[in-house]
């Protein structure tokens, strides 16, 4: 069998979905890294308050590389930079977009803006068959658009009871913003692309997430449920509010 020698390095992350971080560690050791590009975009988050326009939106980076002579073939891996939206609705309170999706059987939850950008500027390839002309796009894209994906690829919205106490994380319907917070109407998401540097509040605005403690809820031992049928509050971790490459 010939020796592929492969020049480059890659991250200590390679995965869009955490449940398959081993997967493609494995698949990064074996191949090539190729073609590679990063995106600094801002996920943007327009509202209306009691009518008046409102929004605000969080500077982040995705960078896609293109790996080959793997042992499963050809392949592509990401990572991402930055950390939730952090919007606050006019004293009405505090909601934080977070760059995961838990999807409503809720038993997976997997990082959302690495594909919601290729879909937005039109890349229609997945991370793992990006071509030269696609990563030719992502270097060329510029402006706002909205965000270009159905309903059910949604970034995770939450809030908090009391934000000094991460149990009592409650999750967000986009639609029904106004319901928890009389006043408030979601409109949409867009993406920007941007030079500015990258969001860093969160860690400010929630201090908990500095902790080395375990700070969300938890079943007792031996009466463990279903992922699916578990509250966000039993399901979330800090590395949730974070992209992989800044945890």
């Amino acid at each position: 069998m010939p020796i592929i020698k492969c020049s480059g390095s890659f991250p200590d992350s390679f995965t869009t979905r955490r449940g398959l971080l081993t997967l493609f560690g494995a698949l990064a050791l074996v191949g090539c890294q190729g073609e590679t590009t990063s995106v600094r975009f801002k996920v943007i988050a327009p509202a209306t308050v009691d009518g008046r326009p409102a929004e605000s939106s969080s500077v982040m980076e995705v960078s896609y590389s293109k790996v080959t002579h793997s042992l499963i073939g050809n392949g592509g891996i990401t990572r991402l930079y930055g950390e939730a939206l952090i919007f606050d609705l006019g004293g009405r309170g505090t909601v934080y977009i977070l760059p995961i999706r838990r999807p409503p059987s809720g038993s997976i939850i997997y990082n959302i803006y690495e594909f919601s950008v290729l879909r937005t500027f039109g890349v229609k390839n997945s991370v793992g068959s990006l071509t030269s002309a696609d990563f030719d796009t992502l270097r060329m894209a510029k402006g706002r658009r909205p965000y270009n994906v159905d309903n059910s690829q949604l970034p995770t919205i939450i809030a908090f009871a009391d934000e000094e106490n991460p149990k009592t994380v409650y999750e967000i319907d986009p639609a029904k913003l106004g319901t928890r917070f009389p006043g408030v109407v979601f409109k949409r998401f867009d993406i920007e692309i941007t030079d500015e540097p990258l969001t860093t509040k969160l860690r400010t605005q929630l201090p908990w997430l500095n902790s080395s403690k375990r700070l969300f809820q938890s079943d007792p031992p031996g009466h463990l449920r279903p992922i699916g049928e578990r509250p966000i509050s039993f399901v979330l971790t800090k590395d949730d509010f974070f992209g992989n490459g800044s945890r």
